[in-house]
C-alpha cells in the first residue's frame, strides 16, 4: 500500500511539473484543452493523409459529411450551395456559397477550387485519388498540361467538373479532409504554407496560431468565418507522448477532452467506465477490421477453405476478450455507419465442426491447409494479439496459419506485389460512400492485386466498377448489396470480422461532444459545447 501510494505521488508531481513548464494549460473561458500522443508533420492535406485535426478546423471543404440527430451521416453543403449533375453522371455543375473569404480576407472564387484540385496533383504526394478522377488529371501529373481538360470555371461562383468515368459518390468524396480548399492568391506568396502557422491560410472556422513543435499548438476562432459562431474559441492541443500522462492530467482538471483509445483497456474499464461513465461518448470507427484471403495461393484459392476459415473463427469471443466488448461485429464488406451498409446479411457464424466439415468435404486432411499471416510490425498491438487469437483458433480445426512480422516497409512490398498469403488490417472510411471500399479492394484487377487478394472474376468486378455510376440511390444500394451478397456468401473473399468503438470522455468543462462521423481521432472543435 505504501508503495502504491509512493507511484501516485510521483506520478502527480510529474503531471504538476509538466503543468509548470507548459503554457497550454490554464483554463480560460471558451477555451478547450486536449492532448495527442503524437505531433502534426503537416497541416498541408497534399502531403499527409493521417494529420486532419488542422485541415478539418481551419479549411472548408465543398461539402461535409455530419452526424444527424439520429446518429447517421449525411452529406451537406458547406462552401458549395448547389450542384447538377448530368444524366451520364459525368459532369457536375457546382455554385459556390456567395461572400465567403479566408481569414486573410481574400475572397473565395472557383478559381481557388480549381487551383486545389490541380495542386494535389502536382505535389504528387498524398491524397491524389479524387482529383485524379477528373478528366486530364493524367496530363496534369504527367506535366503535359498545366491545367484541368475536365475543370471549367464560369465565373467566381460557377464551376463544372466532368470526371473521365461516372461516379454517383463525387459530392461524398468532396466531403473528405483531403479536398480542403486552399487560397490560390495565398499559395503563390507564402513559402511555408502548412509549416509555419501565418502561412497557412483558410476559410474555416479557426487559425493556427501557434505551433511549438513537439510541445502544443493551438487554434483560436476565425472572426471572418462565414458560419455560426462556435462555443469553443480557442483550442489547445498537447503533445503529451505518455498516455498515462494524459490520464492524470485529464482527471487533474488540466485535459476537458480525452482520447481514450490510447489508454490501456484496463483503466478504461475500472476508471472510466465506473467513474465518468456519464461523461464518456462512444461512436464506432466507421470502417472494417478484416482477414484478406490470397486466391492465388495453393490452398486459399479453394472457395471452401477461404469459408471454413471463416467458420473457424470466434469473432465474438475475440470482441469480448481483447476488446471488453469495444466493438461491433460485421458480416460483410460495407460497414456499420455507411450508407448501403446490410444489416441483413448473414455472412458467417462460428461454427468449427463445420468447418472441419468443409475441409473434409474438400478432400483436406488435419493439418494439410496451411498459410501465412503477414503482421505488419508497425501494427497496432491489439490487431497483433487478434492475429494470434485466429491463428490459434485456426489450428483447431487442423488450418496452419502462421503469422510471420516484416518490418512495415518490408510489409507494404509485400502486400503490392500481389503474393502475400493473408493479413489482418483495418480499412477506415473516410466518406461516406459505399464505393470507398467496394471499389477500392473489387474494383478492378490492379485493386485486387495491390492488396494481395487476386480476386479472379472479372465480371463482378465490372458490376463494382459499374455501380459508381448509378445516380439513383435505391438501385445503387441494391446492387451494391446484391454485390457484397455474392462476394461473401458464395464467393468468400475475406473474412470480416468487426467494427471497433471510438472513446472519449468529457471532463467537466464541456457540454457535450459530437465525435467526428467516422470516429477519427481527429475532430471538429466547433462540435464541442462548453459550459
Amino acid at each position: 500500500m505504501r508503495k502504491t501510494t509512493t507511484l501516485l505521488t510521483t506520478a502527480l508531481t510529474c503531471a504538476m511539473a509538466l503543468q509548470a513548464s507548459c503554457t497550454a494549460l490554464a483554463a480560460e473561458d471558451g477555451v478547450l484543452r486536449t492532448a495527442v500522443l503524437y505531433d502534426m508533420t503537416t497541416m498541408d492535406v497534399a502531403k499527409t493523409s493521417d494529420n486532419y485535426l488542422v485541415p478539418m478546423n481551419v479549411f472548408d471543404r465543398l461539402f461535409e459529411t455530419r452526424k444527424t440527430e439520429g446518429g447517421n451521416a449525411q452529406i451537406v453543403g458547406s462552401l458549395c450551395t448547389d450542384y447538377q449533375v448530368s444524366e451520364d453522371g459525368l459532369t457536375y455543375d457546382f455554385t459556390l456559397r456567395d461572400g465567403v473569404v479566408f481569414s486573410n480576407g481574400s475572397e473565395l472564387t472557383a478559381s481557388d477550387v480549381q487551383y486545389t484540385f490541380e495542386r494535389l496533383l502536382k505535389a504528387g504526394q498524398e491524397n491524389m485519388d479524387i482529383p485524379g478522377e477528373v478528366a486530364g488529371a493524367e496530363q496534369v501529373i504527367s506535366k503535359e498540361a498545366d491545367t484541368l481538360e475536365g475543370f471549367k470555371v464560369t465565373d467566381d461562383l460557377h464551376f463544372s467538373v466532368t470526371l473521365s468515368n461516372p461516379n454517383a459518390g463525387f459530392t461524398a468524396e468532396l466531403s473528405a479532409p483531403a479536398m480542403s480548399i486552399v487560397d490560390a492568391e495565398t499559395m503563390e506568396k507564402v513559402k511555408n504554407f502548412g509549416k509555419a502557422p501565418e502561412d497557412t491560410i483558410g476559410s474555416g472556422p479557426y487559425i493556427v496560431t501557434e505551433w511549438k513543435t513537439n510541445d502544443h499548438y493551438t487554434l483560436e476562432y476565425n472572426p471572418k468565418y462565414w458560419g455560426e459562431e462556435p462555443s469553443v474559441k480557442k483550442v489547445i492541443v498537447n503533445v503529451i507522448p505518455d498516455a498515462n500522462t494524459q490520464n492524470l492530467m485529464f482527471q487533474n482538471g488540466e485535459l476537458d477532452l480525452l482520447d481514450l483509445q490510447s489508454l490501456d483497456t484496463a483503466i478504461v474499464e475500472s476508471t472510466y467506465k465506473t467513474m465518468y461513465e456519464s461523461q464518456i461518448v462512444s461512436t464506432p470507427k466507421v470502417g472494417l477490421t478484416y482477414l484478406t484471403f490470397n486466391e492465388n495461393q495453393e490452398y486459399l484459392k479453394d472457395a471452401n477453405v477461404r469459408k471454413a476459415i471463416c467458420m473457424a473463427i470466434d469473432v465474438d469471443t475475440i470482441i469480448a476478450s481483447l476488446y471488453n466488448g469495444n466493438a461491433i461485429r460485421e458480416h460483410g464488406i460495407i460497414p456499420t455507419g455507411i450508407w448501403a451498409h446490410n444489416d441483413q446479411l448473414a455472412g458467417y457464424s462460428y461454427d468449427p465442426d463445420g468447418a472441419k466439415q468443409l475441409l473434409s468435404q474438400a478432400g483436406y486432411k488435419d493439418g494439410e491447409v496451411a498459410f501465412e499471416i503477414a503482421q505488419d510490425s508497425a501494427a497496432d498491438s491489439n490487431i497483433k494479439l487478434v492475429c494470434q487469437a485466429i491463428s490459434e483458433q485456426l489450428k483447431a480445426v487442423g488450418i496452419k496459419a502462421n503469422i510471420k512480422s516484416y518490418d512495415h516497409a518490408a510489409w507494404l512490398d509485400l502486400r503490392n506485389s500481389s503474393k502475400m498469403d493473408s493479413f489482418v488490417a483495418v480499412w477506415g472510411m473516410d466518406y461516406n460512400d459505399p464505393a470507398n471500399i467496394m471499389y477500392t479492394f473489387f474494383g478492378n484487377e490492379k485493386n485486387t492485386r495491390q492488396r494481395s487478394l487476386n480476386y479472379p472474376d472479372t465480371a463482378t468486378m465490372e458490376r463494382v466498377s459499374a455501380a459508381r455510376a448509378v445516380m439513383d440511390d435505391t438501385t445503387r444500394e441494391q446492387e451494391y448489396q446484391a454485390i457484397e451478397k455474392k462476394l461473401i456468401e458464395a464467393d468468400a473473399v475475406w473474412c470480416p470480422l468487426f467494427e471497433s468503438l471510438h472513446l472519449y470522455c468529457m471532463g467537466d468543462r464541456v457540454e457535450s461532444f459530437t465525435p467526428h462521423w467516422a470516429g477519427f481521432s481527429d475532430f471538429y472543435a466547433a462540435d464541442v459545447v462548453l459550459k
